[in-house]
């Protein structure tokens, strides 16, 4: 009987499923290169996936950043031409007085 917990349960052995894993190896061994060759797969579409969406926001980012950057050299540009009148205006000013 195994020990039991502080709730009366029974404790369980944490390393009790690595038999079960060791054993369903060693009698068929064919299987675990299979389950192995099926997680090699799975990881291999999970990692293409994942490039892919990395991929995709890279060029959305570039995207959204050169937007940006035209946006600032608008506004530099209408700055500069409000800057421009705003001198103009104020140099005719100053000498009407």
């Amino acid at each position: 009987m195994r020990p039991q917990d502080k709730y009366g349960q029974p404790r369980k052995d944490p390393y009790s499923g690595q038999g079960d894993v060791y054993s369903q190896i060693a009698s068929n061994p064919a299987a675990g290169a299979e389950d192995f060759s099926t997680f090699e797969v799975d990881a291999a579409n999970r990692r293409n996936e994942l490039l892919f969406n990395i991929t995709t926001q890279i060029e959305e980012t570039r995207g959204k950043l050169k937007q940006a950057e035209q946006l600032v050299e608008r506004l530099r540009q209408n700055l500069r031409e409000y800057e421009e009148m705003y001198k103009t205006l104020t140099k005719g000013k100053s000498k009407e007085k």
